[in-house]
């Protein structure tokens, strides 16, 4: 179990080092170096703009969480409703295929004595419509102009999305299998004879899609500012799918923070919008600064109060 474990830290030390020299290549490729003096020329009241976006982002999806908690019979403060969405946000960033998103489930089962399958419930459901509004508006480049890769990406993420959505519907089914085979199989014996899924109305359901809807839309207005800030009024539906095709590429990625395919990506896609490619750096560096990196700070510092809070329940 020790030589899993430091193996899947091996391999993300890896992949991180790996996003760190594509990021590396994509800044020196750009020429923003020798020219770094057009991170000093941007309009300062709309990157202040930018950053309130990014903060009302983090907000809804506080505000997400605390709606999905009640609609799971657990009460939650607006407190600990940001203690554990924004720490988890540096755990799922800094771990492959966001899973440190899990820690949100851990806290309410300590926290709240909430079932563990439950706090796995909610978390499916924040990010199978986040998947889903991403892909969906990735989608409409079908409408200006396909490329491999960007097909690629969007099969990808289509079967990803049929794959959970099967799995959701179809989770009794697979539970009543590990169930039956539970004795069989030696580390299925850890699995709680409670583990169950508890499915929302559709009412609730649509709930949390309107809020995510809100929460990925404030991500694509902030972009948007931060390239006007820069000089540049560009097409905010063009701006949006390529947006999306950047995120779902630094997912598919695996390498944590999506670093470096994400900022090579979403470049790319700026320079096909008519942006020089040291201002495209330059849009993509402030974005990621005002929003990823700036949000993984956050939520390491909020991570330290969580767990103080975390280590004072008794168990």
């Amino acid at each position: 179990m020790e030589s899993i474990k430091n193996n899947r830290k091996f391999l993300q030390i890896v992949m991180l080092l790996i996003g760190l020299l594509i990021l590396v290549y994509v800044i020196l490729r750009s020429g923003i170096i020798e020219n770094y003096q057009i991170l000093f020329s941007v309009i300062i009241p709309l990157i202040i703009l930018a950053f309130f976006l990014s903060l009302s982002t983090i907000a809804l999806r506080v505000y997400r969480w605390k709606f999905l908690s009640e609609k799971y019979n657990t009460t939650i403060s607006w407190h600990d409703a940001s203690l554990v969405s924004i720490a988890s946000l540096f755990y799922a960033n800094i771990t492959p295929g966001k899973i440190g998103d899990l820690y949100k489930a851990y806290y309410m089962q300590k926290c709240y004595a909430m079932s563990f399958f439950d706090g796995i419930s909610m978390i499916f459901y924040e990010r199978f419509f986040e998947l889903m509004i991403l892909f969906l508006a990735a989608s409409a480049i079908v409408f200006i102009e396909l490329k491999g890769i960007t097909v690629i990406i969007l099969e990808v993420t289509a079967v990803i999305l049929l794959l959970l959505l099967f799995f959701y519907y179809k989770a009794d089914y697979f539970l009543s299998l590990l169930e039956r085979y539970s004795t069989r199989i030696p580390f299925l014996k850890k699995i709680p004879a409670d583990f169950k899924i508890r499915k929302l109305p559709f009412r609730d359901i649509f709930g949390v899609f309107i809020i995510t809807v809100f929460s990925l839309g404030s991500e694509f207005v902030r972009l948007w500012v931060v390239a006007l800030a820069f000089g540049y009024s560009l097409n905010p539906v063009l701006l949006t799918i390529f947006f999306c095709l950047s995120i779902i590429a630094g997912l598919a990625s695996q390498i944590p923070l999506g670093v470096g395919v994400m900022e090579a990506s979403l470049g790319y896609f700026l320079i096909l919008l008519g942006v020089a490619s040291t201002d495209a750096m330059a849009i993509v560096l402030t974005d990621r600064l005002i929003s990823m990196y700036f949000v993984l700070i956050l939520g390491f510092v909020f991570s330290k109060f969580a767990a103080d809070q975390y280590s004072g329940v008794p168990e």
